[in-house]
């Protein structure tokens, strides 16, 4: 006889299956197309930013950045330690709705032709609960985690990935990055958009 038994199975139905909106992010099910970017968004003796490529879905992209920062001649082992700590401790998350943008933020954005943009500052649209959620007006860019590593006092590096919502046009559209406290200036970079936009027709689900 045992003495040990598993408790039964609750007495529960079955929960309702929720997709997910296209504007939260990219379908669970779907393989999305990898297109190559390599664009540079903006380079220093210090640190280096760079698009380096988009995985497209059906409704949105994937975008991925990678940055890379060294201490260079002129910037105190104070400073660089202050900016490896920036870096890690993600602080471009830390702001407030409403209130000006520290100098610590680190701040990404998309500019369409039409004039239609984005930022990773926008803060998330409040649906109170609704499913599912109202379909937004505008774009969306929303940063979608990351990480990275480094060589201690001599190399670091990190990595965020962005869902864009919707897809670009195919035609080229503008990438903005601005992180003053690392003394990167409002800078923005052409990305070619048909390039996205052609690779969409390419993904497919994982099950048909």
């Amino acid at each position: 006889m045992d003495f040990f038994t598993a408790p039964p199975a609750p007495d529960r139905e079955p929960e309702e299956e929720k997709t997910l909106p296209p504007w939260l992010g990219p379908p669970d099910t779907v393989l999305g197309r990898t297109v190559d970017i390599s664009r540079t968004l903006f380079h220093s003796e210090a640190l280096v930013i760079v698009l380096t490529s988009a995985v497209a879905f059906p409704e949105g992209a994937k975008l991925y950045i990678r940055m890379a920062a060294r201490p260079v001649e002129g910037v105190n082992k104070d400073t660089w330690w202050e900016r490896r700590d920036l870096m890690f401790e993600r602080r471009h998350r830390r702001f407030h709705p409403g209130t000006s943008l520290e100098d610590e933020v680190l701040r990404f954005g998309v500019r369409f032709p039409d004039g239609g943009k984005a930022t990773t500052v926008d803060g998330r649209p409040h649906y109170g609960g609704e499913w599912p959620p109202p379909r937004p007006d505008g774009p969306i860019l929303q940063e979608r985690g990351g990480g990275g590593g480094g060589g201690g006092d001599h190399f670091i590096s990190f990595g965020w990935n962005l869902w864009l919502w919707p897809l670009p046009p195919a035609e080229p559209f503008e990438f903005a990055v601005e992180w003053p406290a690392f003394d990167v200036p409002l800078t923005f970079t052409e990305i070619d958009g048909a390039a996205i936009a052609a690779a969409s027709e390419h993904a497919r689900p994982y099950w048909p």
